[in-house]
């Protein structure tokens, strides 16, 4: 795969995917480079706006926390009126990811919520900004998600790697301010040093260090990754829905793990609406993502009705919580 990079940064890449975390001292010893290089190289990734942030993927339903996408096509809209209910989605706490679209929608909006019966309301709300421009909308509610690794970037034919379930039925820890406060500046930038929590929250870094060890260690906080400059990197991301139409345990099984095996697979979500399965893909070019949509349609024709399609143009807002 020609990501633009060479073969060290591409490693350096795939650990911060890994573990955003990581000093560059850890990183070094993995990828045979000097601390100092590995700094120098990762900031020129952050300068060149190949690196665009550090994400942590956060267990929502340990919280308790119930997420859902509008997926929107639109009718009668300018582009200037679309930049002013953009402004207005990014402001709603609620609002944790924001793309535009080309293919079956224009927009899809991902949304979170501590009560099921507060999706009607916060659906409405959002609706309510597009107000005689929606052609037409779908949602879809998150049953279960897990995120991937990025195995392209080292080139691995199969994604071997653990998966971070982002939402599946689970008991609900309870959390308190101080874990919530770690928790949303964590989410904006994963790599945010101790001292400078520590600081914003007016506590010590050793306190902030044992609290974010604790989060880990009860699964509420899952990974530390990066998120990438899909233009810089020359990849495209896909979005797919998949309709199945002959619900076989065992075949649906079999399709996910499919899905889950695949090394350009970033996101897999099953849902509650129309479709089932929402993959994600972060592909070199089309010719290689036909290729792995025709794969999947030859070995699960008995149970895939269909498969929709989109081209994610723009990410306006992306945070895991």
């Amino acid at each position: 795969m020609d990501l633009n990079l060479d073969l060290k940064d591409r490693k350096i890449l795939y650990e911060l995917d890994q573990n955003s975390r990581q000093s560059a001292s850890q990183i070094a010893k993995k990828v045979a480079l000097s601390t100092e290089v590995v700094n120098y190289r990762i900031k020129r990734l952050e300068n060149e706006n190949i690196i665009t942030g550090y994400q942590t993927i956060i267990n929502l339903s340990k919280l308790g926390i119930y997420q859902f996408k509008i997926c929107m096509a639109f009718q009668h809209i300018t582009t200037k009126k679309l930049e002013e209910i953009i402004i207005k989605l990014k402001e709603l706490e609620e609002t944790k990811w924001v793309v535009s679209c080309n293919g079956s929608w224009d927009m899809i909006i991902s949304l979170e919520t501590k009560t099921f019966e507060e999706i009607d309301y916060i659906k409405n709300k959002v609706l309510g900004l597009f107000e005689g421009h929606l052609d037409k909308k779908s949602i879809a509610i998150l049953v279960e998600g897990t995120v991937h690794d990025r195995d392209y970037l080292l080139d691995k034919k199969y994604n071997n790697t653990k998966k971070n379930i982002l939402m599946k039925k689970d008991e609900i820890v309870r959390i308190d301010e101080l874990d919530y406060k770690i928790l949303k500046i964590l989410s904006v930038n994963s790599r945010k040093s101790l001292i400078e929590i520590a600081s914003e929250l007016k506590t010590t870094a050793r306190v902030i260090q044992y609290r974010i060890q604790q989060l880990v260690k009860q699964k509420i906080i899952l990974a530390f990754k990066i998120s990438i400059n899909y233009e810089k990197l020359k990849l495209r991301f896909y979005k797919a829905f998949i309709h199945i139409d002959n619900p076989k345990i065992e075949r649906v099984k079999k399709l996910k793990a499919s899905l889950e095996q695949n090394p350009n697979v970033i996101h897999i979500a099953k849902v509650l609406s129309n479709w089932e399965f929402e993959p994600e893909f972060e592909v070199s070019n089309e010719i290689e993502f036909d290729k792995i949509i025709n794969q999947l349609k030859d070995d699960f024709y008995d149970i895939i009705q269909k498969i929709d399609v989109v081209t994610i143009k723009k990410q306006y807002k992306f945070v895991y919580f």
